[in-house]
């Protein structure tokens, strides 16, 4: 046993009926959405178990996306990078909602600010870099290489792609039968391409147009700064498709034959899916994950937008590559979908309540 949770015995902490599950997490311009995406995942198969979560934020950028998929969003009016700051209204906070667990999500984390936390309420935390000894009661880590990481043995850890916390959309999608000829490409930078990374390809393809039947379908992030230049670039390309808002990411990714996207969770994602793809780099959390998809033979990687000078070519010639190998994606489309079933968030879920117990 880990932690005794708080709430068993009485009705602190309950909505109603339901108790409540906490989740601290941020997104903006600065470090994307998706912290936020996969905690909300995560929170679609807390309600399931007839739980109520709570998401408390830095700030409002993330509290209208928050509030679409039903959830309540308390803005801290904190600073995302100065966690510690918050404390003050953070801790009260949790008193009064006394949830029965606080699911933590943030690379801004400190040892003394995660031990507060630890004191108000079962502690599990969503983790990609084993940065420090994490005084939590649980520890994830669904990424493709965290089984490599070394982590203390002093507390419980979830780790591996069969924790990959994705929409409930993404499961049971049955083998993907894999076209002979490329037709359709996804394009994806994140909810807010902070390195401009789809101006970079939307310039190199007005340079470098497709050959006839391709077309582009380009992603725009909610937070993506260059929404206007992106319009504007794929106005004279008739071969690009600009997709916001979208609100069947599946079936969007079912209808391209490969993709193109940063190696974030999406990459679980498009696995469920079995679309093969060639990822990128445009962090340095992502740097392990871009290596061990290619090291696996499951993606082609372009590189390091921040630092490849030839990033965009780079790109499409993977790409040219990958759809040139009809055999090739055919293996890969087997290996992703074996690898990811879509139920990791449920699955998660279930695994907290049974740790926590």
């Amino acid at each position: 046993m880990i932690c005794r949770l708080r709430n068993s015995g009485g009705v602190s902490g309950r909505v109603g009926e339901r108790l409540m599950v906490c989740f601290r997490a941020d997104g903006n311009a600065q470090v994307g959405s998706g912290h936020v995406m996969r905690c909300l995942s995560l929170a679609d198969a807390v309600r399931e178990r007839g739980h109520e979560p709570v998401f408390l934020c830095a700030d409002s950028s993330v509290q209208p996306v928050i509030r679409r998929r039903g959830y309540q969003c308390i803005v801290l009016d904190s600073g995302y990078d100065r966690m510690e700051g918050e404390l003050p209204a953070l801790l009260p906070l949790l008193e009064k909602l006394s949830p029965e667990y606080t699911i933590l999500d943030s690379y801004f984390v400190t040892a003394g600010y995660m031990r507060r936390l630890k004191k108000a309420a079962c502690l599990v935390y969503i983790d990609d870099l084993c940065a420090f000894d994490y005084p939590a009661d649980l520890v994830i880590n669904y990424n493709l290489y965290a089984g490599s990481l070394v982590y203390p043995k002093n507390k419980g850890y979830l780790l591996g792609p069969d924790y990959a916390p994705l929409r409930k959309e993404f499961q049971g999608l049955g083998g993907r039968k894999v076209k002979e000829r490329v037709e359709h490409i996804l394009v994806s930078t994140g909810g807010a391409d902070p390195r401009h990374t789809a101006t970079t390809l939307l310039t190199y393809l007005r340079g470098h147009p497709p050959e006839d039947r391709v077309t582009y379908h380009m992603l725009v992030g909610g937070m993506n700064p260059d929404g206007e230049k992106i319009a504007q670039l794929a106005a004279g390309q008739p071969w690009v498709e600009l997709h916001r808002q979208v609100t069947d990411m599946r079936g969007l990714m079912l209808q391209c034959d490969v993709a193109v996207s940063a190696a974030g969770s999406t990459l679980y994602e498009l696995c469920a899916c079995g679309l093969p793809a060639v990822t990128y780099v445009l962090a340095d959390n992502q740097i392990q994950g871009a290596q061990a998809f290619e090291a696996a033979g499951l993606m082609l990687c372009a590189g390091d937008v921040r630092t490849e000078p030839q990033f965009a070519k780079n790109v499409f010639a993977r790409l040219e590559r990958l759809s040139g190998d009809w055999a090739a994606r055919q293996r890969m489309a087997r290996r992703m979908q074996a690898l990811v079933d879509g139920r990791g968030a449920a699955r998660t879920v279930q695994a907290i309540g049974a740790a926590l117990a």
